[in-house]
């Protein structure tokens, strides 16, 4: 088994950096492996890096650290994309400009204004080092981990020749399964007889059927939320927060269950909080940048600790864990048959070739539960989507891809029908005047786009119409 090369582009974020050195040290399908940490904030790659070399240079691994994405790229069997330059300060910007014009973003990294900006600001360079895998390291798969992931997907689908999947950790197997088992009374050891079909656009996924030993138990799934719902407790945290009473509504609604409503209740309207007639439960909250900045520098001092021996390194190996990428990859590497849900476009099924999801289009670039083969991850058939619901799903592809081509483009327009198709949005103007703030708050990050006036709005004149000016059918 030859031992691989793993570059991680952005090792400093913390929402992989660690679990690649935990894997490093402890998977066996990692040991030996070449872990190549890249970053541009030289003070964070330094402090990674040295947390590398304590945990997993014992072991066995071989550590190098660079700020040249590049130089890192020779020899690289995967590259793990997992990197936001000043996350929140921007998505902070982005959740006020949405909130000030009535968009609530719970979750601000998928949809709505600041899912649009994040690819805006993130996709470039996404896209620059898909270029350079192509030219160094071919063979290559380039594994992305940035929101908004469906979004980023399309982009490298569309616009590069790389061999690339999209990872979301919502539904890490068989963590997900057992979740739904213990929620209906079953016992976890039943996980391989449970046959559960999850599809959607990324963050936007629903539980099309589930069956139990043949007998089909979605409609206990959606009871067991029903009851969950009744009394829940105001969680606070934004992407939480009555996540049992919106599943159940949901799933009442259109027969599906959401399996990732914490990011799902940002695609409809309906959690607004614009209505006359309101739901029994409050508007969702916007996302707490300020707490993801708390989370952050609690990591980071975390590291020092262990760096400085204050804390021993035993506790890192016991305190962390694998995640979602550390196991593709294994996976990947060994061959060990496990199945993972991937994003990726819905065609090639295990089963016949066809459709994974048989009423969207193959191209539509959705998260599967797949299979590694030789020739790379294959979908197995999930079913099909209900009238409605299907609806949505489409729109939430031309949003992402609509999104991706006016940033090919730099085509403000193009980012203004992205946002005026989107359900959150309420008005043309609305959609307007937030892309044009957005590009003069964030104008800093975007250097490459040209510079204009916000577009003028068509003036409305008290003047008597004639029949000459109407066109009459």
């Amino acid at each position: 088994m030859k031992t691989p090369k793993i570059v991680i582009i952005g090792a400093g974020s913390l929402f992989f950096g660690r679990q690649a050195i935990w894997a490093a040290a402890n998977l066996p399908g990692f040991r030996g492996c070449t872990l190549s940490l890249v970053d541009i904030d030289p003070e964070r790659l330094e402090k990674i890096t040295k947390l590398a070399h304590l945990v997993a240079g014992p072991t066995g691994a071989q550590i190098e650290s660079t700020d040249d994405y590049r130089t890192a790229l020779r020899g690289a069997d995967y590259v793990v994309l997992s990197f936001s330059r000043d996350n929140t300060y921007y998505r902070r910007i982005e959740c006020e400009v949405g909130a000030k014009y009535g968009i609530r973003s719970c979750s601000g990294d998928t949809i709505g204004p600041a899912g649009i900006f994040h690819a805006v600001r993130e996709f470039p360079a996404i896209l620059e080092i898909a270029h350079a895998v192509e030219e160094i390291c071919p063979q290559a798969w380039v594994i992305n981990y940035v929101n908004p992931s469906a979004a980023m997907g399309i982009g490298l689908m569309r616009h590069s020749r790389v061999k690339s999947i999209a990872l979301c950790d919502t539904h890490h197997m068989p963590a997900k399964k057992e979740s739904y088992l213990e929620l209906i009374g079953e016992d976890k050891s039943k996980v391989d007889r449970f046959d559960m079909r999850i599809a959607g656009v990324n963050h936007f996924t629903w539980m099309l059927h589930a069956r139990l030993d043949g007998r089909d138990v979605l409609p206990e799934i959606r009871d067991a939320f029903a009851r969950a719902a009744v009394g829940e407790i105001d969680e606070g945290y934004a992407k939480g927060r009555f996540n049992n009473y919106i599943t159940a509504q949901l799933a009442d609604v259109f027969g599906a269950v959401p399996t990732c409503t914490g990011h799902t209740k940002e695609y409809f309207p309906f959690y607004q909080g614009r209505s006359p007639i309101q739901e029994k439960i409050p508007p969702l909250a916007v996302f707490d940048c300020d707490e993801r900045d708390r989370w952050t520098a609690r990591v980071w001092q975390e590291i020092e600790e262990y760096n400085s021996g204050k804390r021993p390194i035993e506790e890192f190996h016991a305190s962390l864990k694998s995640d979602h990428a550390a196991d593709v990859i294994h996976t990947m590497v060994t061959g060990d048959g496990r199945t993972y849900f991937l994003n990726l476009p819905n065609a090639n099924a295990v089963e016949d070739g066809g459709r994974a999801v048989e009423n969207l289009p193959d191209d539509a670039f959705l998260e599967l539960e797949c299979r590694f083969t030789p020739e790379g991850p294959r979908p197995f058939k999930a079913g099909r989507f209900d009238y409605g619901l299907r609806a949505y799903q489409y729109l939430a592809l031309d949003i992402h891809e609509l999104t991706i081509e006016g940033i090919m483009q730099r085509d403000r327009d193009l980012l203004v029908r992205a946002l005026s198709i989107d359900p959150l949005v309420n008005s043309i103007a609305t959609a307007r005047v937030v892309i044009d703030e957005l590009f003069e708050r964030e104008k800093d990050a975007l250097l490459d786009w040209p510079e204009r006036e916000a577009a003028p709005e068509p003036v409305l004149t008290n003047a008597p119409v004639t029949r000459a000016q109407l066109q009459l059918y």
